[in-house]
């Protein structure tokens, strides 16, 4: 860690409750450092790495808790693992304070581990395009900082505009926050609003989740025609905790939530995915239930 410069921030790995005590300045700073470590991420990663595992993270909501424990995890053996978190870091937390504390953990790890830690968008984080609720990060910045917390606001906003929209690895893989370009649109932009609305607001057609007439649903037909158009064989997805924790689509398809709020709906799970290994399909796939570690 001798790369990044301030101490303080150095010890926050080891111990991220210490994330409580930082002023707004030093919060800010955070955020602004964050915005141009992730304009180097392209709006679809190509990851072409094939040693490690990698872990999907779905959406962990606030859940600083949950990440707090898969970062240590993750410390233990940093130089073999990589973290893909795939969006909604904010909102519905389940702790007091969880959202600010879990997104600015997760840009400290981003700052400090920028080709191992991958922050993918949610809707929640693309509020700014297209309006999603309950969205309510502004008002508890507000709540915690006061007056301050309008300017924290919008430094998050920067980050979360520099957030790309999917990854691939090279084994067969895509990952998004819900899912993919229905019209067969490049991924080259990451707040274009229709990319926006396919990648983080789109359900399989078999979930029963409403959100909102103009929201699509894709098919499985549909999936695998995008599979096959990006040369990959499984789609890792978050956003509907109804179907988390299932492989579907001829188990083409698999979601993950990793948020204790809904661990009754969905369990708290992550994938792990050899990344020297030719995936398949979801078989191939293990998911790991965090729940059995976490006081829930």
């Amino acid at each position: 860690m001798d790369n990044y410069p301030d101490k303080k921030f150095k010890e926050i790995f080891y111990n991220p409750d210490f994330l409580k005590s930082f002023e707004p300045d030093e919060i800010i700073k955070i955020f602004s450092e964050t915005a141009e470590v992730l304009k180097k991420d392209a709006p679809f990663i190509k990851f072409s790495l094939t040693e490690g595992e990698a872990k999907f993270i779905g959406d962990t909501h606030g859940d600083f808790s949950t990440t707090k424990y898969i970062v240590r995890e993750f410390l233990k053996d940093s130089e073999n693992q990589y973290l893909f978190f795939l969006g909604d870091y904010i909102d519905r937390e389940p702790e007091p304070g969880g959202s600010v504390f879990n997104l600015l953990y997760l840009c400290l790890l981003k700052i400090r581990f920028p080709d191992r830690v991958y922050l993918l968008k949610g809707n929640h984080e693309a509020n700014y395009a297209v309006e999603c609720f309950p969205y309510e990060f502004d008002q508890e910045l507000i709540e915690i900082f006061g007056s301050y917390g309008f300017k924290i606001h919008d430094e998050a906003v920067k980050v979360f505009r520099e957030m790309p929209l999917m990854i691939q690895t090279q084994n067969g893989v895509v990952a998004a926050h819900g899912g993919f370009p229905l019209s067969g649109q490049p991924i080259d932009d990451k707040s274009r609003k229709d990319l926006i609305i396919d990648i983080l607001w789109a359900d399989p057609d078999i979930s029963p989740t409403f959100r909102g007439y103009g929201i699509p649903k894709f098919t499985e037909e549909e999936l695998l025609n995008f599979l096959n158009s990006v040369n990959a064989t499984c789609f890792i997805r978050g956003h509907d905790y109804n179907v988390g924790g299932r492989a579907i689509y001829s188990n083409r398809c698999i979601t993950v939530f990793t948020s204790r709020r809904y661990v009754l709906h969905a369990g708290i799970t992550l994938a792990k995915v050899d990344l020297s290994k030719k995936i398949k399909d979801a078989r191939d796939i293990v998911l790991e239930d965090l729940s059995v570690y976490l006081d829930t």
